[in-house]
C-alpha cells in the first residue's frame, strides 16, 4: 500500500513525534499492550499545526485496554467530522467493560469497542493508505453507542 500522505506518530505520555512508516505499526501496537491504559498513540499528518494551532487531520488515536482485552481505536477523518470508533460488530452489547477516559471519567462500554490486534492493524493500514476509515470494517460514532458512567475503582495495592 502506498501512503496517502506522510504521517507522524507519538505516544501520548512522551509527546515524541516521529515519522511513521507502515512497517512501524505492528511493533507500535504490540508495545501498547505493555504500557498503562492511560497511554496510547496518536497518528496524524506530518504537517505544521493548523493556523489556529490545533491538530492536523485525518487523525487516529488508539490505546490498549487490559480489561477489555483489546484496542480502542478512534478516527477523525477531518476537523469537522465526528469521531468514530472501530467496532468488532455493527450490533453492540450493553455497556459492560470498564474504561477510564483520560483519568477523569470512568464508564462502561460495549465489549465490541475493544478490537483485536489484527482488526486494529487492518484499520490503521487502510487509514495510512487513504486517510479514511476502512469502509469494510464496522465503525460506531462517538454519540452512537450505549455507555454508563460509573464510580472510580480502587486500584489493587494502592490507597484511595
Amino acid at each position: 500500500m502506498s501512503a496517502w500522505c506522510s504521517f507522524k506518530i507519538c505516544r501520548i505520555s512522551y509527546a515524541d513525534e516521529r515519522p511513521l512508516h507502515e512497517a512501524d505499526v505492528p511493533a507500535a501496537l504490540l508495545e501498547l499492550q505493555s504500557v498503562g491504559s492511560w497511554d496510547g498513540l496518536q497518528i496524524f499528518p506530518d504537517a505544521k499545526p493548523a493556523p489556529d494551532g490545533h491538530w492536523q487531520f485525518p487523525r487516529i488515536s488508539t490505546g490498549w485496554e487490559r480489561e477489555g482485552g483489546g484496542y480502542v481505536l478512534q478516527c477523525y477523518e477531518n476537523s469537522e467530522s465526528p469521531s468514530f470508533f472501530l467496532s468488532t460488530s455493527a450490533a453492540l452489547s450493553e455497556p459492560e467493560v470498564y474504561t477510564e477516559l483520560g483519568g477523569a471519567t470512568q464508564e462502561l462500554w460495549p465489549r465490541q469497542l475493544f478490537a483485536p490486534y489484527d482488526l486494529t492493524l487492518k484499520a490503521i493500514q487502510h487509514f495510512l493508505a487513504t486517510g479514511l476509515q476502512a469502509p469494510a470494517l464496522s465503525w460506531v460514532g462517538l454519540r452512537d453507542f450505549p455507555r454508563k458512567t460509573v464510580a472510580r475503582r480502587r486500584r489493587r495495592g494502592k490507597s484511595p
